[in-house]
Parts: structure tokens; sequence; C-alpha cells
């Protein structure tokens, strides 16, 4: 068997997260998938990679070796490929905006702004699994600007090539039903919470489920009852009584259920613009910030939930 990038950001991931298990979830894979990659290109090297016992996985001298070499492989790679896709993307100089987004409720108003701003441009959106994905595609230069969400105290660390803004920091909030008996109440302890169903949605975010278990942790419970779903069929399942969920401040109240602050702010997130700091849409980054923040606080504004929130915290 040859081996190929692919292969090697494999044997990278394990040696960067010091598990098979973590590796998988950087790479976007299952873990018995990654396991069996990992056991073919020890098969083509002749040998363990990795030591693995109950700590973890640790390079073997095989494995060091061959990460010597794979890690400079994969930069050299990464690189090359970055200048093509940012030479691609200089030569369109902006007849395409390609953006990306995860799961943001901010996606849409990118949209809207940036066609609004770049009226000659064909806008298209990407809506990412994770930010790790986007930030790879914004690396190498097969998106221009991105949306990415990070919570404070877990961030996502952006590459060097990367420009960065910060957006916004909001507190995450609740959502629940109407009927529900804490529904009456302006903010609602976590504590309180900790007998409830909780409804994640597709829970692929790593680090807002470590906030979370942080969080609850800190008011005293462990989480016992996770139920995992889709997203799509989240608010449904909230509506006739079945769970509860985390949700954004700016989460737009839907029929039968109701959106409320979570006592002491336990949680944060941060949404972030993102750009390649030396591409075609650098000059156009501040203009399509400003005009998504302005969207954003006009949008907040009409949600009672935050605009009482706002006004309790001293905020404008």
């Amino acid at each position: 068997m040859d081996l190929e990038i692919r292969h090697l950001r494999v044997v990278a991931a394990i040696a960067e997260t010091g598990s098979i298990s973590r590796a998988s979830v950087l790479l976007g894979h299952s873990q018995p998938a990654v396991t069996g990659q990992l056991q073919r290109i020890e098969r083509a090297l002749g040998g363990p990679l990795f030591a693995r016992d109950g700590s973890g996985a640790r390079p073997t001298a095989l494995g060091a070796m061959v990460l010597s070499h794979a890690q400079g492989i994969i930069a050299l790679h990464d690189g090359m490929m970055r200048d093509v896709r940012r030479r691609e993307a200089d030569d369109a100089d902006l007849r395409t905006l390609r953006l990306g987004a995860t799961a943001s409720p901010m996606a849409a108003g990118l949209v809207t702004v940036s066609r609004q701003l770049l009226p000659d441009a064909e806008v298209s959106l990407h809506v990412s699994d994770s930010d790790e994905e986007l930030i790879e595609l914004l690396v190498e230069a097969r998106l221009e600007v991105g949306l990415s969400a990070d919570y404070p105290g877990y961030e996502l660390a952006v590459p060097e090539e990367l420009t960065e803004a910060v957006l916004v920091v909001e507190p995450v909030f609740i959502v629940l039903s109407k009927d529900h008996p804490l529904a009456a109440e302006a903010e609602i302890p976590l504590a309180a919470l900790a007998d409830e169903q909780w409804l994640p949605g597709d829970g692929k975010d790593v680090r807002m489920r470590k906030m979370f278990r942080d969080a609850c942790r800190r008011a005293g419970f462990a989480p016992r009852r996770v139920q995992r779903t889709s997203a799509s069929v989240v608010f449904s399942l909230i509506s006739q009584g079945h769970g509860v969920s985390l949700c954004r401040a700016i989460t737009v109240e839907r029929e039968n259920v109701v959106v409320r602050p979570l006592a002491g702010d336990p949680m944060w997130v941060r949404e972030r613009l993102l750009w390649s700091g030396d591409g075609p849409v650098a000059e156009h980054a501040p203009r399509i910030r400003d005009a998504l923040v302005a969207a954003y606080q006009a949008q907040a504004e009409a949600m009672p939930a935050y605009r009482a929130w706002q006004q309790s915290r001293g905020r404008p």
C-alpha cells in the first residue's frame, strides 16, 4: 500500500490528540474507521506506530521516525495547496464570493450583507459540519469568508494565515415548552434543570459539549438524560414537552416554545468573522463585519428575552 497524505494525517492526528477516539473526532471519522486505517498503515510500514494502553496512544520508535517525516510532508502539501487556492481566488478577483458557516443564526445575514456590499459577485454559502472543517477550507482558500463560533474558555485557535474579527459575545440561553413549569420565570437557574431530558441536536461540537458538562458540574449535577437527535426536530420535540435544549440568545421563539436566559450566565458563545489576511476579500471584510454587527443588533432588539436580558445587565 502506498501512503497518501490522508494516511499521514491519521498518524499526525493520533499523535496530536494522544488517542484514537479523540483523533477520530478531530478527523471527522468514526473510531472503527480510524482504527482500521491505522492498522493498514502499520502493516504497510512493518510495525506498530503507537503503543496503546489505558492512558492513550504514544508513538513507538518507528512511529516517532514516521512522524518526523509526516509532519514536514503535510506542511509542504498544505502550503502548496494554500498557494494554489489563493492564486485561483486572486484570479477570480471576487467574481465569486464563497462564504462558509456552521449552524449559525448569523449565516443568512452574512449572505444578505455580502450581496448588498458586493452586488457584482456571485455569492454562495457552504455549511460545514464543524468549525475545524470551516477553518481548514478558509486556510486552503476554498472559501473567502467564514463565520465561526467558539466558547470563552474553550476557544478554537485560528491559524496565522487567517484574520479574525469578533462580531459578538452572547450568553447561552435555554429553550423549553411554553407549558413547562419554569417557562414563566424571567431567568432559569441551570440547577433547576438537573432532571430534564436534554436535546443537544446533532451534538457534533466537542467544545460545546464540554462547556455544557462543566457548567452542569459547577451547578451541582451531571446531565444524565441526554438524548441525541437531529437538530431539525429539536424544536418540535420541545414544543410537545419532550425536553429542553441550549440555544443562542438570538434564537427566534417558535410556536409553543419559549427562550429564557440562564441565571448567572454560566455559558457564553463567541461569533467570529474569518478571512484570509492577504486574500481578495481582505479590503471588503471590515465593511462586511460592520454590516453584520448592525444586522445582529437589530435582530437582538426584536427578541424579547434577549432585550430584557440586555436591559437587566445594563447593556445597550
